[in-house]
């Protein structure tokens, strides 16, 4: 397994490949390779998107996914 972490300005759910599977801000599990990373609905964020290749990660050293918030508050 490997681990990432998804950095947003707020709590969010994270999709990876279409499926609910973490929290933004917490280090969350995923299997090794090419994944697609959005927050859903509200669209509040960009890129709408990401497709990140996971490896090498471990829970001290997770990837780190970033998402920037649109209009903030």
């Amino acid at each position: 397994m490997e681990y990432v972490i998804v950095n947003f300005a707020s709590s969010r759910s994270v999709f990876v490949d279409g499926k609910q599977s973490g929290a933004t801000n917490t280090i969350f599990r995923v299997g090794p390779g090419i994944h697609e990373f959005d927050l859903g609905m509200p669209l509040d964020y960009y890129p709408r998107q990401k497709r990140v290749t996971i490896q090498g990660t471990n829970a001290l050293a997770p990837a780190v996914i970033h998402f920037d918030q649109l209009n903030p508050s």
